[in-house]
């Protein structure tokens, strides 16, 4: 995450910098996005970037981390809240989900992740996982979770509306739950 010297900043100045990185991140086309844009949005010498943050990767996940908040984690919460139940789970998440990507507008901010930070943001999730759960517990919610991300990138890609995406959301969960041998087309 971001440097202490970002930390440091003078609350409205640190306020500015943030409004206008996550602007950048949710309105930039994802293959502009570098160091060298960034600091013409900011209107900051490169140098300050990097007192600021180690490197782009920290900065987006600077800003996603506050922006979604417990969002990565709440798959675990619900899943542990439900008594491993995995069905109660998935339509839990699903409604968290819908309302988070669409209510709350988020899913220009995942735009970038999915395009450039992908790597990295499954490695800090693998983190997390790996110090609460077994292996087996951590491979099983990582297949699942995965479902999800393909979802989230694919309703970037294709513009799903809010309820084409719940639509693909009831498919996906019931060929989780039903296994996909056992669908009909």
């Amino acid at each position: 995450m971001a440097k202490a010297t970002f930390y440091n900043l003078d609350e409205e100045k640190r306020s500015i910098i943030y409004q206008k990185l996550k602007e950048f991140f949710e309105e930039e086309d994802p293959y502009n996005i570098n160091v060298s844009n960034i600091v013409k949005k900011l209107d900051i010498a490169r140098g300050s970037f990097y007192q600021y943050f180690e490197n782009l990767d920290d900065c987006y996940f600077t800003i996603l981390k506050k922006e979604t908040g417990l969002i990565h984690h709440k798959f675990f919460d619900l899943w542990e809240k439900n008594n491993h139940d995995i069905e109660k789970t998935l339509y839990s998440y699903k409604e968290f989900l819908t309302d988070e990507f669409y209510n709350k507008n988020l899913k220009n901010l995942y735009r970038p992740n999915f395009f450039i930070f992908e790597n990295s943001y499954l490695s800090h999730g693998k983190d997390f996982l790996n110090k609460h759960l077994s292996k087996d517990e951590m491979d099983y919610i990582l297949y699942i979770m995965a479902v999800f991300h393909q979802l989230m990138k694919e309703s970037i890609l294709e513009e799903y509306g809010k309820d084409e995406f719940l639509k693909f959301s009831d498919k996906y969960i019931n060929w989780l739950m039903g296994g996909i041998k056992n669908e009909s087309f």
